[in-house]
This record gives structure tokens, C-alpha cells and sequence, in this order.
């Protein structure tokens, strides 16, 4: 029986270290993969632009994350590793939380955020809600440390 895995996807791309981590443990245990990306509705919403312009930015978020996603995709097929794709909106750690608890996955497996702490605490990161918030065990990725 494989194991379901949440992998949340960013559009910054801090996610690499994650997605390469994942496809590595699909070598030690089947894995079912779910790619997650939330798009935060609070980026646009109270900033005063009109809900054409609020609608182009979704739609072009939507599109950039539709081929990151399907990027991604790409490199779990190549392994063999059975992955789905979905595309959601809200705030994206309680996005995260309530949607790895209604299809009760095994386990998320996130990226650190790249903020320093100081900054992961002021600023309140999604990784941080992740962490702390969700019921499923989640698995932390550190970035890659370059090799000098």
C-alpha cells in the first residue's frame, strides 16, 4: 500500500529541495503524491484594484502555476512515482491543513520557508502554520546548502 503524500508547490520555487526529497523517499517506499498549490486570495483582496484586474491576476497565476505544476508533474511521472495535481485558493497553511485533513494523507512533506527565523516569525510563514497547525506528521525539508 503507497503512502499519500501532500506536497505543497510554491510559485517561488522554494519548493525544489521538497520535490526532489520526495522523489528520493519513492525510492524506499511507494509514495501517491498530491502536488498542492493554494494561490493567496489576501494578496489581492483590500488593496483597492477592481475585481477585473483582481480576476487577470488570478487567471495569471493560475496559468504560471498550471506549468510549474505541470513541470513537476513531469519529473514524478519520469520516476514511475503516481501523482495528481490541484489548484486551490485561500490562505494557504489553513488551505493546507484542512485539505490534507479531508483526504487524509499519510503526510505533508514541506519546504523550509528561506526566511531566517526572525523573519518566519515576524512575518508568519506557511510553513510555520504547517508545522504547527496540521494533524498529519509533516516533513521538513531544509534548501540545499551549496557546496563550495
Amino acid at each position: 500500500m503507497a503512502t499519500s503524500v501532500l506536497l505543497p508547490i510554491d510559485g517561488l520555487r522554494n519548493s525544489v529541495s521538497a520535490e526532489d526529497y520526495t522523489l528520493e523517499l519513492s525510492k524506499k517506499m511507494p509514495l501517491e503524491v498530491t502536488l498542492l498549490n493554494v494561490f493567496k486570495e489576501k494578496s489581492i483582496k483590500d488593496h483597492g484594484l477592481n475585481k477585473p484586474l483582481q480576476d487577470s491576476i488570478r487567471q495569471s497565476h493560475k496559468k504560471l502555476m498550471e506549468k510549474i505544476l505541470n513541470e513537476v508533474e513531469e519529473k514524478f511521472k519520469k520516476e514511475g512515482v503516481p501523482v495528481e495535481k490541484v489548484l486551490l485558493s485561500g490562505d494557504p497553511g489553513e488551505v493546507i491543513c484542512r485539505y490534507a485533513k479531508e483526504k487524509n494523507f499519510d503526510m505533508i512533506i514541506i519546504a523550509a520557508s528561506g526566511f531566517s527565523e526572525f523573519q518566519d516569525w515576524f512575518m508568519g510563514s506557511v510553513t510555520n502554520y504547517v508545522l504547527y497547525r496540521c494533524s498529519c506528521p509533516v516533513v521538513l525539508v531544509k534548501p540545499y546548502q551549496q557546496k563550495k
